[in-house]
């Protein structure tokens, strides 16, 4: 008899969206637990492993639901495996925390907002870490498929490219960086036919909590493992070429100026106070050039299947109320250096050209820097044009034809790449000379 603790010490690398079902404050608010922090249900981190435990094992559904449970009509089988939820330490305030509100809206084709599709929700940043444990209790044999041959290995998976919590992961937020270490504890085995016995192990372990700050202090560190080949990871070095303006919604920003007067837009900022393009905006921006790159084409029409397929691709269907995960995923870009900078300007008329009455606005906008954006996509979900599609719209991008951000019709939102790898290759030089086949090598 076994039983194995696994810690999964978990950072924030981007804002976390778990709501609470909620719409007190916005459309999605965040889930609180009794002292007012964020947390993340053990059922939220239990669904990502199952997910992982298939994919990275190649698992069946039936290895899968033997070790995570399952329900069938009325048969229900109990999970092997107790995952906690992930929550901070007790040491914690309410100054750890930057919870913020972002907006969203819904585009159609053509990349024109739709009525009645904006909406709000919050998000959580934080430089603490969330600990969640994961209890697993079984036999030798057990321990030997689903342990060494299972959740060992996934978790060697989870150390290497962390874990994805949350809502709208695939578009950047939700992504955690994670530190695993595990204990196990033998209570018997079997010896010469009959069972032994560790009456010391067993008052150990009935001294041990999992939840205490110092229980895995000498616990096995989970080294990290291989990652997952079945993706295609693009990672570009990106120079802002003059301005931009990702905005957030000013009646919510702190005051700018002595007379309490504040801009009419501002650009959107993590909890470091960088300005940000979030993995929506860059999905947006590939997904609508590449559409338009297909229109151009005169391949098919915009209903044909390999616009359907592209859609499906980043996670839209044609179908009214279908939803679809996407297959490509946006992290977002934090951009250092630089500055922010206002114009003022007024509406005018438009046959007399005169000034519109109460039409003065301010932007505030943020001029240059450099940032990083990753995108990761399932290679075999893509086809041989979508891989295209996607070469030609990160060349346009570099040529200042693919803008990302507002006001892209006065030239907003064009940036530089100064590096490009595909699976750790560099293809710098295949994209600074254009070629579009840069996405075929192998890694």
């Amino acid at each position: 008899m076994k039983k194995v603790y696994y810690q999964l010490k978990m950072i924030q690398k981007s804002p976390l969206r778990v709501g609470n079902g909620d719409a007190e404050v916005t459309d999605s608010d965040l889930m609180l637990d009794g002292r007012g922090f964020p947390f993340i249900p053990g059922s939220s981190i239990a669904g990502v492993l199952r997910e992982q435990y298939g994919k990275v094992l190649s698992a069946s559904k039936k290895d899968v639901d033997m070790l995570f449970g399952y329900i069938d009509g009325e048969i229900l089988k109990d999970s092997r495996l107790i995952v906690s939820d992930a929550v901070v330490s007790e040491d914690c305030t309410k100054d750890d925390f930057m919870i913020s509100i972002r907006d969203g809206i819904g585009l159609d084709e053509w990349g024109i907002t739709i009525s009645g599709h904006k909406y709000d929700f919050q998000v959580v940043e934080t430089k603490k870490a969330y600990t969640a444990i994961l209890e697993w209790s079984g036999e030798e044999a057990a321990y030997l498929t689903e342990i060494k041959n299972g959740l060992d290995i996934l978790m060697q998976a989870v150390s290497a490219e962390g874990l994805f919590l949350g809502a709208r992961t695939t578009r950047g937020y939700g992504s955690m960086a994670v530190e695993v270490r595990k204990k196990e504890f033998v209570f018997s085995e079997e010896g010469n036919g009959e069972e032994v016995v560790f009456p010391d192990v067993i008052d150990k372990w009935l001294a041990f909590d999992p939840f205490d700050k110092d229980a895995f202090a000498e616990a096995d560190l989970v080294a990290a493992g291989a990652g997952d080949r079945k993706n295609m990871t693009i990672h570009l070095d990106l120079t802002m070429k003059g301005s931009f303006s990702v905005r957030v919604n000013t009646a919510r920003a702190e005051r700018l100026k002595e007379d309490g007067s504040i801009p009419d837009s501002l650009p959107l900022r993590n909890q470091d106070k960088n300005p940000v393009i979030p993995g929506t905006s860059w999905a947006g921006t590939f997904r609508h050039h590449m559409l338009d790159l297909l229109r151009q084409s005169g391949i098919e029409p915009i209903c044909g299947k390999e616009t359907e397929a592209l859609n499906l691709l980043f996670g839209k269907s044609q179908e009214e109320g279908k939803h679809i995960r996407s297959e490509i995923r946006f992290k977002e870009t934090a951009i250092t250096g630089g500055a922010a900078y206002s114009i003022t300007r007024n509406a005018v008329e438009r046959f007399t050209q005169a000034p519109r009455n109460t039409a003065l606005y301010t932007n505030r906008l943020w001029q240059g820097g450099k940032g990083e954006l990753e995108i990761t996509v399932t290679e075999s979900k893509m086809t041989k044009l979508q891989r295209q599609l996607l070469a030609i719209a990160l060349i346009d991008m570099d040529l200042g034809l693919m803008t990302v951000g507002g006001e892209a019709g006065v030239g907003r939102g064009r940036c530089m790449i100064t590096r490009l790898t595909v699976n750790g290759q560099d293809k710098t030089a295949e994209l600074k000379a254009c070629n579009s086949h840069f996405l075929e090598g192998k890694a």
